[in-house]
């Protein structure tokens, strides 16, 4: 999908279907993945380096509070 979305066909997603996924997960991970890929394109071209991993563990404990909600990122 990220790379080369004008080969996906419908026959991928029945393949996607026959594996058991319903049409709402199918589109939610669709989201997922294009909001992704807008986000990292965004990081790219704003020069956003990704934190060291110390960093990321140090700021775990309130992600896994708060989540990404502005307010939440905001009372740290």
């Amino acid at each position: 999908m990220t790379l080369r979305p004008e080969e996906l066909t419908p026959a991928d997603a029945q393949a996607v279907y026959d594996a058991g996924v319903s049409e709402q997960a199918l589109r939610d991970a669709a989201t997922v993945c294009a909001l992704f890929s807008m986000i990292v394109r965004l990081a790219d071209s704003l020069g956003w380096d990704v934190p060291s991993w110390e960093r990321l563990q140090a700021r775990a404990p309130a992600m896994l509070e708060g989540g990404y909600r502005m307010q939440a990122v905001g009372e740290r």
